[in-house]
């Protein structure tokens, strides 16, 4: 669930849901509570029901979960003319998530040491 946070143009969303399934997370609302946030606080951030966003929660946020406050927000133009690749903007737009349990359960033995090999390679 994407809540708008700006309601004049309606083209920036807050999610937390998308970084928290990349990290495995199933239970958002769980994991908030787990690290320190409110029940209430963490009802609205995993729901995305926020009005205002407070700077110190977003500093909380990418350091729990190792990530950027730009991870938690999408961009969507509201139109052909507003979608400028040249924009800063641009780089909020987020592509669909790879189901990365299912894709690894179908490949081989022999792709998934390669695949860890490569993971190996980038540390």
């Amino acid at each position: 669930m994407h809540r708008k946070i700006f309601t004049l143009q309606n083209m920036l969303s807050f999610s937390l849901t998308r970084v928290a399934s990349l990290r495995g997370i199933g239970k958002p609302y769980k994991f908030l509570v787990k690290n320190g946030f409110t029940p209430t606080t963490a009802t609205k951030l995993a729901n995305g029901d926020i009005e205002f966003l407070r700077v110190d929660y977003l500093e909380k946020l990418s350091t729990l979960l190792n990530c950027t406050p730009n991870d938690f927000f999408e961009w969507t133009p509201n139109s052909r003319s507003e979608d400028k690749g040249d924009h800063p903007l641009h780089s909020l737009k987020k592509s669909e998530l790879v189901d990365l349990t299912s894709t690894l359960r179908g490949l081989s033995m022999d792709k998934i040491k390669e695949l860890e090999a490569l993971l190996s390679e980038g540390k």
